[in-house]
């Protein structure tokens, strides 16, 4: 009966601690920052970070610490991914584009 108690108290902090993401996020372009945002996306949902010069930045929240960082660029119809795993402070997610007219840098990090 204890382990069965210690199991729902476990997996009750866990699901507190998945609807609780929250991450700073920056976006630069050309090495000159555009955006700054502290977001919370929810979970199995996506947090809008922001749009600039036709590209727009997300983050989906999958599973409360695995999170995809997406770039799409809207009028190229491209999208560009990366997937991380955001566990404690300091941990990060950065997806970048680099094309002869633009370097476009996001970066998504726990807060510390």
């Amino acid at each position: 009966m204890k382990s069965l108690a210690l199991a729902a108290l476990i997996l009750t902090g866990t699901v507190a601690h998945a609807a609780d993401l929250k991450v700073a996020c920056t976006v630069t372009e050309n090495n000159d920052k555009q955006l700054e945002t502290v977001i919370k996306p929810a979970l199995n949902g996506y947090g809008k970070i922001g749009d600039i010069d036709g590209f727009s930045f997300r983050i989906r929240n999958n599973d409360g610490s695995r999170v995809s960082l997406e770039i799409f660029d809207i009028p190229g119809e491209g999208r560009y991914y990366a997937d991380a795993t955001l566990v404690k402070a300091g941990d990060s997610v950065v997806n970048t584009i680099w094309r002869r007219d633009v370097l476009l840098e996001v970066s998504c990090q726990i807060p510390e």
